[in-house]
């Protein structure tokens, strides 16, 4: 298929990073055309290890975090005609390690869909403010970490109104609801289809690392989520059953990984160190979802 990818990044540092690199080299055996934007003002030298991979590069800061590099991305493309002949659109970002297992796998399947759009995996979760769940946000939506149009909804009014509104929200939530859940609300409303490629993703809680064993061992997919190693989620049980699990079931490189775990560990100090860590063992230990009648122990759910 004749595809065309806008891939979104961002680096504190402004790096690429090698898993970055790696990504975008296997993106590209999938999409002919990739438009890489950055929300870092990306050091020339920098860009010189993606200059034979992307078409197109589009750097420096806007705060407006991955739909804002997507409607960058989408502008440019449209205006230079990338999308007249364009199958299938991507929208991708740099906050997972991929692919675990080769991206023409997945789109093998999904092509044989009747779908107007897709993505890896779908929720049903809500937004967390202050570890209360909201409730009236909650329902089932596409993770925009990467998904797919088909012309039908990319070449559509609804769609592009929607991609050129994204803005600057003062929180990451206001985006994820007006901008990740918004996207699938705003589609289905209008009569298009989607699904995920996954089957697992809504049998799950959300996504710690004991869901990870799943998804990658049944339904192999392609991604797992960077937060789950960079000692931000309390989720995580990093590094022994990552390690375990990526050089069990998938062939991505984990040195990849870890690279990008160290340098992000020197960021943090000795005392978010051990509140991460703490956080992180004692929750995987056990836990409750007392609502969800759902128990943690040993990284496994159970319900009673």
């Amino acid at each position: 298929m004749n595809r065309v990818a806008v891939f979104a990044h961002y680096d504190k540092s402004n790096l690429i990073q090698d898993y970055v690199v790696y990504y975008l080299s296997e993106l590209k055996k999938c999409a002919g055309k990739i438009i890489f934007v950055s929300d870092s003002d990306i050091l020339s030298d920098e860009l010189k290890k993606i200059e034979n991979i992307v078409e197109h590069s589009i750097v420096g800061k806007h705060g407006e975090y991955d739909f804002g590099s997507y409607k960058r991305g989408f502008i440019y493309a449209k205006e230079n005609g990338l999308l007249n002949t364009c199958e299938e659109l991507i929208f991708a970002n740099d906050s997972c390690y991929a692919p675990l297992f080769p991206f023409e796998d997945m789109f093998s399947v999904m092509s044989k869909k009747p779908l107007d759009f897709w993505g890896p995996t779908c929720s049903d979760a809500g937004i967390k403010k202050e570890d209360r769940t909201v409730e009236c946000c909650r329902f089932d939506h596409l993770q925009s970490y990467f998904a797919v149009f088909k012309p039908v909804v990319f070449n559509s009014k609804i769609f592009n109104d929607f991609i050129v509104s994204v803005k600057k929200e003062e929180t990451k939530e206001e985006i994820i609801i007006k901008y990740e859940m918004g996207m699938s609300h705003l589609l289905v409303e209008n009569g298009f289809k989607y699904d995920s490629y996954s089957r697992l993703c809504k049998k799950v809680p959300s996504a710690h690392t004991a869901a990870y064993r799943d998804l990658i061992k049944q339904d192999k997919l392609p991604f797992l989520k960077r937060e789950i190693t960079l000692y931000r989620s309390a989720e995580a049980f990093y590094p022994v059953f990552i390690k375990h699990l990526i050089k069990k079931y998938t062939k991505y490189d984990y040195n990849l990984i870890q690279k990008d775990v160290r340098k992000n560990a020197r960021c943090l100090t000795p005392a978010e160190h051990l509140k991460f860590g703490f956080k992180s063992y004692r929750r995987f230990i056990y836990r409750r979802r007392r609502k969800e009648r759902l128990i943690c122990f040993l990284g496994n759910w159970y319900s009673y």
